[in-house]
């Protein structure tokens, strides 16, 4: 398992719209010198090594946004420029947004701090669907537990 870092245009990365396009990925991989492209992994990934240290890292497209998984921070800084240049932000799988690799938004909330009333309502899914899928799904087990423990408590 490992954490993703994603390049996005998205409220909420999981959300669909908004889609950063394959083009433009491959523009801006073909004309900074520190991505090689397209990678040996295949064309909607980019290799990127740092000019200071030597790490390597990677980005994927993937359906209308850029992902990695499990960077180190002199890639979170290079993420966050590359956002800046896309008109983007770098989300992570928790919806923590990264304005650098050591600052970091809890949620959008801490973006605007002073937020407009609303005139509308408009419906919003649960926060569990909102959590990553292994969030989910150790949340369902855990349910699963207490109402099988329930059932033997009070059933025998």
């Amino acid at each position: 398992m490992g954490y993703f870092l994603h390049i996005t245009r998205r409220q909420h990365w999981v959300d669909q719209g908004d889609d950063i396009s394959f083009d433009e990925f491959v523009a801006y991989v073909r004309s900074d010198s520190e991505f090689t492209y397209p990678s040996q992994l295949g064309d909607d990934f980019a290799d990127w090594r740092s000019p200071r240290t030597g790490y390597d890292s990677w980005l994927f497209w993937n359906s209308g946004q850029i992902d990695t998984k499990n960077p180190e921070t002199e890639f979170i800084d290079k993420m966050v420029a590359i956002a800046k240049s896309l008109g983007a932000k770098v989300q992570g799988d928790d919806g923590e947004v990264y304005l650098s690799a050591n600052e970091i938004l809890k949620d959008e909330a801490d973006q605007n701090p002073a937020p407009q009333l609303p005139t509308t309502v408009a419906w919003s899914p649960p926060a569990f669907f909102r959590w990553s899928l292994w969030k989910q799904l150790l949340a369902a087990f855990a349910f699963g537990c207490v109402l099988l423990g329930l059932k033997l408590l009070i059933f025998g």
